[in-house]
């Protein structure tokens, strides 16, 4: 079955479960800013109920989707007089195009969906890291992982004092997670590698590159191979050129990516007695593969507009679904997403099991009881 947006808002869009979501933390509906996108755009929509915000959103011409905003001090207004934004869900967005090295693009030069989904772990890679680090370092644990429903992915976190965070908060933690590369723009910045080796995710990061190495493929192509050995920039000191050989052609023997990655690890780890360094190196390298690239413009004002989750994506016509958090390098777009051209619903039933913001121990125990 296809359907159209204006049938998926009418028929299938599961506005009690995101009304409940966003309430969750005892703040009112009444006060939380909506946005509705169709023949024109309308912010500051305020609705009491599920059905009401069904009925502005199925009554909109030409509704393409609906974006939640900020809860206000009253009846969302853009006058600060009469209200102003006082708390947000902090939310924060990890797009596909904001990693050069992947190759999203087909032969015409237009975004590939099937090469989108082929990179799905490297969102599952930035999502998991920073539900990790969102743990680690600042305590936060109900979070809500979503599919964007073309290239990348958001999480939501509503922990109370996430949601309490004003936009000098917002930013210091997007200034504190951000995976910036350095002024080579090849590794990750050396702050980044201090983050991660602050809050014991050395491990994690290795986990998830070895995962893109097998998943995807990431060493299969020769010019993969040569531009991470170029990355590294390891052959320029003479000093380790008994310890690494001569590294770039070595890799272009080997029969897989996961063969030339092994061969990488063992390299660096003989150079390793003779210069340290080399193993921050290798770090700093891996970083800028899995390491989260945040959009900061959507994480740090607390008035900003987000999709809802749920929301059905224009171009590609999928639901932007709710994503288990404990298998998040299980999901696969192509066939676990709902798309309205290939209606599903045992699809949008297995996603709203998951669209929840209970954190993962009670997400497991609610599924392990279905």
């Amino acid at each position: 079955m296809q359907a159209t947006a204006a049938e998926y808002y009418a028929h299938l869009f599961p506005y009690k479960q995101l009304c409940e979501l966003l309430t969750c933390s005892g703040d009112e509906l009444s006060s939380i800013e909506f946005a509705l996108e169709g023949e024109v755009y309308k912010r500051y929509v305020s609705v009491r109920t599920a059905a009401e915000l069904k009925a502005a959103v199925t009554n909109f011409p030409g509704i393409k989707t609906l974006h939640f905003g900020a809860v206000y001090s009253g009846k969302p207004s853009s006058s600060a007089r009469i209200s102003a934004p006082v708390r947000r869900v902090l939310s924060f967005d990890v797009d596909l195009t904001d990693k050069a090295w992947i190759p999203l693009k087909d032969s015409r030069g237009a975004l590939s969906m099937p090469q989108c989904d082929k990179a799905w772990p490297v969102c599952a890679a930035s999502a998991d890291i920073l539900k990790r680090l969102l743990e680690e370092a600042f305590g936060f644990t109900r979070v809500l992982v979503v599919y964007s429903g073309r290239r990348g992915v958001h999480v939501h976190v509503f922990d109370d004092a996430a949601m309490r965070l004003g936009n000098e908060g917002r930013a210091a933690i997007v200034s504190y997670i951000n995976g910036n590369l350095g002024t080579d723009q090849n590794r990750a910045a050396s702050g980044v590698h201090l983050v991660m080796k602050m809050h014991n995710m050395r491990r994690w990061v290795y986990l998830w590159f070895t995962e893109l190495v097998t998943r995807m493929g990431l060493l299969d192509g020769l010019s993969a191979r040569m531009a991470f050995v170029e990355r590294l920039d390891l052959e320029k000191y003479a000093f380790l050129r008994q310890e690494l050989g001569s590294l770039a052609d070595e890799v272009m023997d080997k029969e897989d990516g996961q063969d030339a990655w092994r061969h990488i690890v063992a390299k660096v780890s003989a150079a390793k007695p003779k210069a340290p360094w080399v193993l921050e190196r290798l770090d700093c390298a891996l970083l800028a593969y899995v390491w989260p690239v945040l959009d900061g413009n959507v994480t740090r004002d607390v008035g900003h507009l987000t999709k809802v989750p749920f929301a059905c994506h224009a171009t590609a016509r999928r639901v932007a679904c709710a994503v288990a958090l404990a298998n998040v390098w299980d999901f696969r777009p192509g066939l676990d997403a709902p798309a309205m051209d290939d209606w599903d619903q045992s699809r949008m039933d297995r996603a709203l099991r998951h669209f929840h913001a209970r954190g993962d121990k009670e997400g497991a125990g609610a599924e392990a009881e279905e």
